[in-house]
């Protein structure tokens, strides 16, 4: 029996240490296919499973080398996630309190979405799965009054955008291309002037082809905004920061909100299901702006936590 035990732990051990490896490539791995886009969404969770299975089994067997591997892929891992916690200081200029929230179809509570905008002061809200109801009650919300400049495109099922500001929004419109609406505007802001705003939401890797086209349209339209004006980009991308499509968008002076303020792993969904959120793919992209903090907030009734970063 003792035999069966360890040749089953030898068996198990070896395979969670290649399913830890798998993890770790998935990191790198620029595929566009479905499988592997999935795949890498979740590969920091399979990469602790596998890590921890593999640790306890191979411990078991007393497999020295096998556990030296397992070591040094669990060191690898953490080289690979620690951007994600390490942080830059704090910035110093004008603070502005932004927030993105997918409602799931309009499904989301928009009083609660309206009571997290004002018990944190929100300046700018970017909102996804607008349908023409959800946009109503939002309108008829505090929001209204508490961001009372706005640009909404809401539509039926999925594709409905809006954007909602406390200061007044200019060159307002809609980005051809997207089969979600994405919107563009420029917020003029006392104390840091024009600033350009995106509320994005590419279309999630179900059609893997179309999700990594969207994903390089993104990236083309941020390196077009003019050097020298601060943007915020907030949205729903449908990609972590373990895809490589969607790490690309991270150049030009782009960086992700929640990696600046070392806000570390930020799953965002699923927070529908009975398991906790398991990947993180709402996300503030920003250039010419610094950030103090990132967090997730339930919102009743949606899929998704809404992500709000306090930047500057």
């Amino acid at each position: 029996m003792r035999f069966f035990f360890r040749t089953a732990a030898s068996i198990v051990g070896t395979a969670a240490l290649l399913g830890a490896i798998l993890a770790l490539v998935l990191h790198f791995w620029p595929g566009t296919d479905r499988i592997t886009v999935a795949a890498a969404a979740v590969s920091p969770v399979l990469l602790v499973a596998c890590i921890a299975l593999a640790v306890v089994c191979l411990l078991y067997v007393r497999a020295l080398l096998r556990l030296v591997l397992a070591v040094a892929v669990a060191a690898a891992g953490i080289w690979v996630q620690a951007p994600l916690w390490r942080g830059e200081p704090a910035p110093t200029g004008q603070a502005l309190t932004v927030l993105t929230a997918n409602i799931q179809v309009g499904a989301g509570d928009t009083d609660a979405l309206a009571k997290l905008v004002r018990d944190n002061r929100v300046d700018v809200l970017a909102v996804l799965e607008v349908t023409d109801e959800a946009a109503q009650r939002i309108g008829a919300s505090s929001i209204a009054t508490d961001l009372p400049h706005s640009f909404v495109r809401s539509a039926a099922l999925a594709d409905g955008t809006a954007l909602y500001s406390r200061h007044p929004l200019t060159s307002t419109g809609v980005v051809p291309g997207f089969v979600m609406n994405a919107l563009t505007a420029v917020a003029t802001v006392p104390g840091r002037g024009d600033v350009q705003l995106f509320a994005l939401h590419p279309v999630p890797p179900l059609d893997a082809g179309t999700w990594d086209s969207e994903l390089r349209r993104i990236g083309a339209l941020l390196q077009g905004v003019p050097e020298g004006r601060p943007v915020v980009a907030l949205g729903d991308y449908n990609a972590t920061y373990d895809h490589v499509r969607f790490r690309s968008l991270l150049t030009g002076g782009y960086r992700d909100a929640g990696q600046l303020a070392g806000a570390g792993w930020l799953p965002t969904y699923p927070t529908d299901k009975a398991y906790p959120p398991v990947v993180g793919i709402d996300h503030v992209l920003l250039r010419g702006l610094g950030a103090a903090s990132v967090s997730g907030h339930e919102v009743p009734g949606a899929d998704h936590r809404a992500v709000l970063a306090r930047v500057g």
